[in-house]
């Protein structure tokens, strides 16, 4: 297990998705499942700074071990109380023009990782636990859904910022 906490700033992004590729590599995820873990943490940390520090700054936690079928990763941030299942699922198939604004990162992170939770406390802050599961021979149940769905950012690569 490894823990890197730092100032919540845009700027902190490329240490924090070289920090979980080491690390998922440490612990044996295939190149797809490494880029998914970054993708992950992008958004969640982007998000973290934009909306719940509102670019103010904070803390930012972020955790990664083993798992036992992968790796498991916990963002945290002690910024504005945060409830995921208020967020709209947006519609991808919609033209751009005609797509809400919001819930774009949170719809990626749920299609790239295979299990996503999220917990609030008062003292202990926001808690954001996703894991990444090892790719098994012939497997292509939930390893990337969102490049297997042909929705979108199957092969980009996570926004330098």
């Amino acid at each position: 297990m490894a823990t890197l906490n730092l100032f919540a700033d845009l700027s902190q992004l490329a240490t924090i998705r070289e920090f979980v590729a080491r690390l998922g590599r440490d612990f044996g995820l295939d190149d797809r499942g490494i880029y998914d873990l970054q993708l992950a943490v992008d958004e969640a940390c982007a998000n973290i700074v934009l909306h719940g520090y509102r670019g103010k700054g904070g803390e930012i936690e972020i955790t990664v071990e083993p798992a036992e079928k992968g790796v498991q990763m916990r963002v945290r941030d002690w910024g504005e109380a945060f409830d995921p299942q208020a967020v709209p699922t947006p519609d991808v198939a919609a033209p751009l023009e005609e797509r809400r604004l919001g819930g774009l990162g949170l719809f990626i992170i749920h299609q790239v990782m295979d299990d996503v939770s999220f917990q609030f406390n008062a003292e202990k802050g926001n808690t954001l636990t996703m894991v990444k599961h090892f790719k098994e021979e012939g497997r292509t149940d939930g390893h990337n859904r969102l490049a297997d769905s042909g929705q979108g950012a199957g092969d980009c690569t996570p926004n330098p910022r």
